[in-house]
Protein backbone atom coordinates (compact mmCIF):
# COMPACT_ATOMS: atom_id res chain seq x y z
CA UNK A 1 0.00 0.00 0.00
CA UNK A 2 2.63 2.35 0.51
CA UNK A 3 4.90 1.37 -2.65
CA UNK A 4 1.30 2.30 -4.39
CA UNK A 5 1.33 5.65 -2.70
CA UNK A 6 4.64 6.39 -3.20
CA UNK A 7 4.52 5.23 -6.87
CA UNK A 8 1.50 8.08 -6.85
CA UNK A 9 3.38 10.85 -5.82
CA UNK A 10 6.34 10.34 -8.10
CA UNK A 11 3.42 10.66 -10.73
CA UNK A 12 1.39 13.25 -9.69
CA UNK A 13 5.25 15.27 -9.42
CA UNK A 14 6.35 14.27 -12.74
CA UNK A 15 2.94 15.62 -14.09
CA UNK A 16 3.50 18.64 -12.43
CA UNK A 17 7.17 19.18 -13.64
CA UNK A 18 6.02 18.36 -17.19
CA UNK A 19 2.63 21.04 -16.39
CA UNK A 20 5.46 23.97 -15.95
CA UNK A 21 4.19 24.80 -12.49
CA UNK A 22 6.74 25.84 -10.05
CA UNK A 23 7.78 23.13 -8.17
CA UNK A 24 9.45 23.08 -4.74
CA UNK A 25 13.18 21.75 -5.40
CA UNK A 26 13.69 18.44 -3.61
CA UNK A 27 16.46 19.48 -0.90
CA UNK A 28 13.55 20.82 1.04
CA UNK A 29 12.40 18.68 3.63
CA UNK A 30 8.40 17.23 4.09
CA UNK A 31 7.41 20.10 6.48
CA UNK A 32 8.89 22.92 4.80
CA UNK A 33 8.05 21.46 1.29
CA UNK A 34 4.44 21.89 2.63
CA UNK A 35 4.68 25.44 4.31
CA UNK A 36 6.11 26.83 0.75
CA UNK A 37 3.82 25.07 -1.30
CA UNK A 38 1.07 27.18 0.97
CA UNK A 39 2.95 30.15 0.07
CA UNK A 40 3.97 29.62 -3.11
CA UNK A 41 -0.13 29.53 -3.53
CA UNK A 42 -0.15 33.22 -3.32
CA UNK A 43 0.83 33.74 -6.76
CA UNK A 44 -1.93 31.60 -8.09
CA UNK A 45 -3.85 35.13 -9.34
CA UNK A 46 -1.30 35.77 -11.81
CA UNK A 47 -0.17 32.34 -12.75
CA UNK A 48 1.08 32.55 -16.29
CA UNK A 49 0.99 36.30 -16.28
CA UNK A 50 4.39 37.27 -18.88
CA UNK A 51 6.00 40.30 -17.43
CA UNK A 52 7.61 43.21 -19.73
CA UNK A 53 11.43 42.91 -20.83
CA UNK A 54 13.60 43.94 -17.96
CA UNK A 55 17.02 45.31 -18.78
CA UNK A 56 19.90 46.26 -17.13
CA UNK A 57 22.70 48.25 -17.61
CA UNK A 58 25.02 46.44 -20.23
CA UNK A 59 21.94 45.56 -22.34
CA UNK A 60 21.17 42.43 -21.18
CA UNK A 61 16.88 41.86 -21.28
CA UNK A 62 15.05 39.69 -19.67
CA UNK A 63 12.02 37.75 -19.86
CA UNK A 64 9.68 36.53 -17.26
CA UNK A 65 6.56 34.59 -16.62
CA UNK A 66 4.71 33.75 -13.58
CA UNK A 67 5.50 30.13 -12.96
CA UNK A 68 5.21 28.74 -16.35
CA UNK A 69 7.08 27.67 -19.38
CA UNK A 70 8.80 30.74 -21.24
CA UNK A 71 8.95 28.95 -24.42
CA UNK A 72 7.69 25.79 -25.81
CA UNK A 73 11.21 24.46 -26.61
CA UNK A 74 12.67 26.01 -22.78
CA UNK A 75 10.94 23.38 -20.31
CA UNK A 76 11.02 24.40 -16.81
CA UNK A 77 12.31 27.42 -17.40
CA UNK A 78 10.06 30.93 -16.63
CA UNK A 79 13.15 33.29 -16.35
CA UNK A 80 15.55 33.71 -19.35
CA UNK A 81 18.78 36.25 -19.95
CA UNK A 82 19.29 37.03 -23.33
CA UNK A 83 22.83 38.97 -24.08
CA UNK A 84 24.10 41.15 -26.89
CA UNK A 85 24.53 38.08 -29.12
CA UNK A 86 21.45 36.83 -28.56
CA UNK A 87 22.32 34.01 -26.31
CA UNK A 88 19.67 33.06 -24.07
CA UNK A 89 20.96 32.28 -20.74
CA UNK A 90 18.71 30.60 -18.19
CA UNK A 91 19.03 31.49 -14.69
CA UNK A 92 16.91 28.97 -13.00
CA UNK A 93 13.97 26.11 -13.44
CA UNK A 94 10.60 26.22 -12.14
CA UNK A 95 11.31 22.74 -10.69
CA UNK A 96 14.03 23.52 -8.40
CA UNK A 97 11.64 26.50 -6.86
CA UNK A 98 12.63 27.62 -3.04
CA UNK A 99 9.56 29.98 -1.33
CA UNK A 100 10.04 32.53 1.15
CA UNK A 101 7.09 34.88 2.30
CA UNK A 102 6.52 37.42 5.40
CA UNK A 103 4.34 40.02 5.22
CA UNK A 104 3.59 41.78 2.17
CA UNK A 105 6.45 39.95 0.41
CA UNK A 106 7.15 36.51 -1.37
CA UNK A 107 10.36 35.83 -2.58
CA UNK A 108 10.64 33.45 -5.71
CA UNK A 109 14.14 31.43 -6.28
CA UNK A 110 15.29 29.15 -9.08
CA UNK A 111 17.95 27.21 -9.32
CA UNK A 112 20.25 24.98 -11.14
CA UNK A 113 20.50 27.83 -13.65
CA UNK A 114 23.27 27.82 -16.72
CA UNK A 115 26.43 27.98 -15.14
CA UNK A 116 29.19 30.77 -16.02
CA UNK A 117 33.02 31.37 -16.19
CA UNK A 118 32.82 33.74 -13.36
CA UNK A 119 30.98 31.84 -10.96
CA UNK A 120 33.71 29.00 -11.48
CA UNK A 121 30.81 26.68 -12.94
CA UNK A 122 28.79 27.34 -9.84
CA UNK A 123 24.89 26.72 -11.18
CA UNK A 124 23.12 30.43 -11.10
CA UNK A 125 20.33 31.41 -9.55
CA UNK A 126 17.57 34.10 -9.89
CA UNK A 127 15.60 35.59 -7.37
CA UNK A 128 12.17 37.62 -8.21
CA UNK A 129 11.26 39.76 -5.00
CA UNK A 130 7.43 40.22 -5.19
CA UNK A 131 6.66 43.47 -3.20
CA UNK A 132 3.46 44.56 -1.95
CA UNK A 133 1.77 47.71 -3.99
CA UNK A 134 -1.58 47.89 -4.25
CA UNK A 135 -2.14 50.39 -7.02
CA UNK A 136 -0.11 47.40 -9.30
CA UNK A 137 -2.56 44.53 -10.72
CA UNK A 138 0.70 43.88 -13.74
CA UNK A 139 4.03 41.87 -13.65
CA UNK A 140 6.75 44.56 -14.26
CA UNK A 141 10.25 43.08 -13.36
CA UNK A 142 12.99 45.21 -12.81
CA UNK A 143 16.38 43.83 -12.37
CA UNK A 144 17.97 45.24 -8.60
CA UNK A 145 21.01 47.52 -9.62
CA UNK A 146 23.94 45.64 -8.27
CA UNK A 147 26.74 48.32 -8.56
CA UNK A 148 29.55 46.22 -6.36
CA UNK A 149 29.22 43.19 -8.51
CA UNK A 150 28.30 40.76 -5.11
CA UNK A 151 26.05 39.07 -6.98
CA UNK A 152 27.81 37.76 -9.89
CA UNK A 153 26.14 34.52 -9.75
CA UNK A 154 22.74 35.16 -8.89
CA UNK A 155 20.41 38.11 -10.49
CA UNK A 156 17.39 39.29 -8.39
CA UNK A 157 14.55 41.04 -10.02
CA UNK A 158 11.78 42.91 -8.13
CA UNK A 159 7.98 42.67 -9.15
CA UNK A 160 5.29 45.32 -7.38
CA UNK A 161 2.45 43.53 -7.58
CA UNK A 162 -0.90 43.49 -5.53
CA UNK A 163 -1.54 39.93 -5.03
CA UNK A 164 1.14 39.81 -2.01
CA UNK A 165 -0.71 42.36 -0.21
CA UNK A 166 -1.66 40.95 3.73
CA UNK A 167 -5.27 42.07 3.66
CA UNK A 168 -6.39 44.38 6.01
CA UNK A 169 -9.08 43.41 8.51
CA UNK A 170 -10.73 46.07 10.64
CA UNK A 171 -13.74 48.52 10.70
CA UNK A 172 -14.77 51.15 8.45
CA UNK A 173 -14.92 54.17 9.68
CA UNK A 174 -19.15 54.01 9.19
CA UNK A 175 -18.86 51.00 11.90
CA UNK A 176 -16.45 52.81 14.29
CA UNK A 177 -18.02 55.97 14.42
CA UNK A 178 -21.44 53.70 14.86
CA UNK A 179 -20.12 51.81 17.38
CA UNK A 180 -18.79 55.39 19.29
CA UNK A 181 -22.82 56.84 18.73
CA UNK A 182 -24.61 53.55 20.49
CA UNK A 183 -21.84 53.62 23.63
CA UNK A 184 -22.06 56.71 24.21
CA UNK A 185 -26.25 56.77 23.91
CA UNK A 186 -25.93 53.77 26.18
CA UNK A 187 -23.36 55.26 28.86
CA UNK A 188 -25.60 58.16 28.97
CA UNK A 189 -29.17 56.15 29.31
CA UNK A 190 -27.09 53.94 31.86
CA UNK A 191 -25.49 56.83 34.11
CA UNK A 192 -28.82 59.25 33.65
CA UNK A 193 -30.88 56.50 35.08
CA UNK A 194 -28.52 55.26 37.83
CA UNK A 195 -28.08 59.24 38.96
CA UNK A 196 -32.15 59.96 38.84
CA UNK A 197 -33.02 56.74 40.85
CA UNK A 198 -29.68 56.68 43.48
CA UNK A 199 -29.48 60.67 43.79
CA UNK A 200 -32.98 62.17 43.25
CA UNK A 201 -34.66 59.01 44.23
CA UNK A 202 -37.16 58.48 40.89
CA UNK A 203 -39.06 56.20 40.21
CA UNK A 204 -41.05 54.51 36.86
CA UNK A 205 -40.71 56.98 33.82
CA UNK A 206 -38.83 59.55 36.06
CA UNK A 207 -35.84 57.48 36.20
CA UNK A 208 -35.34 58.56 32.15
CA UNK A 209 -32.80 60.88 31.88
CA UNK A 210 -34.06 64.51 30.36
CA UNK A 211 -37.77 62.52 29.61
CA UNK A 212 -39.73 65.56 28.57
CA UNK A 213 -36.64 66.46 26.13
CA UNK A 214 -37.23 62.65 24.36
CA UNK A 215 -40.49 62.49 24.87
CA UNK A 216 -41.30 65.69 22.37
CA UNK A 217 -39.09 64.00 20.13
CA UNK A 218 -41.01 60.94 20.32
CA UNK A 219 -44.13 63.08 19.25
CA UNK A 220 -42.48 65.13 16.50
CA UNK A 221 -41.36 61.94 14.94
CA UNK A 222 -44.75 60.61 15.53
CA UNK A 223 -46.39 63.50 13.82
CA UNK A 224 -43.72 63.50 11.11
CA UNK A 225 -44.23 59.96 9.88
CA UNK A 226 -48.28 60.58 10.79
CA UNK A 227 -48.62 63.47 8.21
CA UNK A 228 -46.54 61.31 5.99
CA UNK A 229 -47.88 58.08 5.58
CA UNK A 230 -51.44 58.49 7.08
CA UNK A 231 -53.18 61.70 4.86
CA UNK A 232 -56.75 60.64 4.88
CA UNK A 233 -55.97 61.13 8.55
CA UNK A 234 -54.37 64.76 8.42
CA UNK A 235 -55.49 65.79 4.98
CA UNK A 236 -59.05 64.77 5.21
CA UNK A 237 -61.21 63.35 2.71
CA UNK A 238 -62.62 65.95 1.58
CA UNK A 239 -59.01 67.21 0.28
CA UNK A 240 -57.96 64.53 -1.49
CA UNK A 241 -58.98 63.84 -5.70
CA UNK A 242 -60.59 60.62 -5.14
CA UNK A 243 -59.88 60.06 -9.02
CA UNK A 244 -56.07 60.27 -8.75
CA UNK A 245 -55.40 60.29 -5.05
CA UNK A 246 -53.61 63.57 -5.08
CA UNK A 247 -54.12 66.70 -2.89
CA UNK A 248 -56.19 69.01 -3.97
CA UNK A 249 -54.66 71.96 -1.91
CA UNK A 250 -51.08 72.31 -1.46
CA UNK A 251 -50.15 70.19 1.66
CA UNK A 252 -49.03 72.86 4.14
CA UNK A 253 -52.65 74.29 4.02
CA UNK A 254 -54.25 71.32 4.32
CA UNK A 255 -52.47 70.70 7.37
CA UNK A 256 -52.47 73.91 9.08
CA UNK A 257 -56.44 73.64 8.33
CA UNK A 258 -56.32 70.39 10.27
CA UNK A 259 -54.43 71.56 13.34
CA UNK A 260 -57.15 74.75 13.81
CA UNK A 261 -59.88 72.08 13.59
CA UNK A 262 -58.46 70.23 16.12
CA UNK A 263 -58.20 73.18 18.29
CA UNK A 264 -61.70 74.81 17.77
CA UNK A 265 -63.10 72.43 20.35
CA UNK A 266 -60.85 73.77 22.77
CA UNK A 267 -61.08 76.90 22.24
CA UNK A 268 -64.92 77.25 21.27
CA UNK A 269 -65.99 80.76 20.68
CA UNK A 270 -62.64 82.45 19.57
CA UNK A 271 -61.77 83.38 16.60
CA UNK A 272 -59.25 81.85 14.24
CA UNK A 273 -59.56 83.46 10.83
CA UNK A 274 -56.61 85.73 11.72
CA UNK A 275 -55.04 82.63 12.98
CA UNK A 276 -55.99 80.49 10.68
CA UNK A 277 -54.19 82.93 7.49
CA UNK A 278 -51.00 83.42 10.06
CA UNK A 279 -50.60 79.94 10.34
CA UNK A 280 -50.83 79.12 6.43
CA UNK A 281 -48.68 81.62 5.67
CA UNK A 282 -45.99 80.74 8.20
CA UNK A 283 -46.18 77.04 6.68
CA UNK A 284 -46.04 78.46 3.23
Amino acid sequence: MMMLVGILMVVVNLWVMVDGKCVIDTSVNESERIIQERDLATLDPIRGERSNTGKDRDGNTYSFIVCEDLYDDSKNVSIIKTNGSKDRIVLGYNNRTLVTKDRNWLMLTFLGGQTEKQCNQTPRAAHILFVCDSHEYKVQIRQLNDSQNTLLCSSVFIVRHACVCTPVLGLSAGAVFFILLVATFGSYFTFGFFYLRLVKGAKGIEQIPHRNFWFKVGNILADGCGAVFRCDRYCGEQNVNTRTGSLTMPYHTVYATTILKSLKPTFAGFKFTNISTSLRHFLH
